[in-house]
């Protein structure tokens, strides 16, 4: 992770959810540790804060912004306020989303499912909302929304209000993608696997885990970091005739 607080996002703001834990901090510590000014947005005050207090420790320029990002109001407020302070907002990343538990679709309640499409995609939507046009305003930005190998693969058992979810997240990059692209605005998405992280180590058994790593051609899970450096990627100038594209990294677990 780069820790010199100078490169290629300098004098750029940035807007990272999910930013409490997993890929969400390990993209908001690179982006500032590349000179980015990050929000760092969560419904986890605790963790917020905590990643904000990481990186403003280590010489970089983070603030905490605790959002319901399902509530239109709140975000498009958090998104303003991240532009108001910088007078720019140049990328936005929402890895924010997840699902609370494995089920399978006759077993799935019916009274969980707006839940989990609203954190995965409806987010998606708000924040797109909210950002495009102040990215319109400034003639440039980096949409980047985190997908999941569960939308483009049926050999492993996902959540199907999840996996609806984060497929609707791929057509709406692709839509999004599409009209922001006259603006100077590129928007994709990565679509990752099965990640050592708090929340993806919660909803897997130990017996699934050795599942995951038997039938991984790179067998293991990935490193929060390495989704976090594809991210980056995308919102970088190297990327910057890249829109609407879907970057699976998942170790080989799928393969299109």
């Amino acid at each position: 992770m780069a820790d010199n607080f100078g490169g290629r996002f300098t004098g750029q703001c940035a807007i990272v959810t999910g930013a409490a834990t997993g890929i969400g901090e390990s993209t908001a510590k690179m982006l500032a540790g590349e000179g980015a000014r990050v929000t760092v947005m969560d419904f986890n005050a605790e963790g917020a804060g905590a990643v904000t207090q990481s990186i403003s420790e280590g010489g970089g320029n983070a603030r905490a912004s605790v959002v319901d990002l399902t509530d239109w109001t709140a975000t498009e407020e958090a998104v303003r306020e991240a532009h108001s302070g910088a007078g720019r907002l140049d990328i936005v990343v929402h890895s924010a989303g997840g699902f609370p538990k494995y089920v399978s679709l006759l077993d799935c309640p019916v009274e969980t499912w707006d839940a989990v499409v609203n954190s995965n995609l409806k987010s998606m939507f708000h924040l797109l909302k909210a950002a495009a046009p102040l990215m319109i305003e400034g003639g440039y930005g980096r949409f980047v929304s985190l997908s999941s190998m569960a939308a483009r693969s049926g050999t492993n058992p996902n959540p199907p209000h999840y996996t609806a979810a984060k497929g609707g997240v791929l057509a709406l990059t692709r839509q999004a993608a599409l009209e922001l692209g006259p603006h100077g605005i590129t928007v994709n998405a990565v679509a990752p696997a099965n990640v050592n992280s708090p929340r993806g180590l919660a909803n897997r058994t130990p017996e699934r885990i050795q599942h995951i790593e038997k039938t991984t051609p790179l067998r293991r899970l990935s490193e929060p970091d390495e989704i976090a450096e594809a991210v980056v990627f995308l919102c970088s100038p190297e990327a910057s005739y890249i829109t609407g594209v879907t970057l699976d990294v998942n170790g080989g677990a799928t393969m299109v």
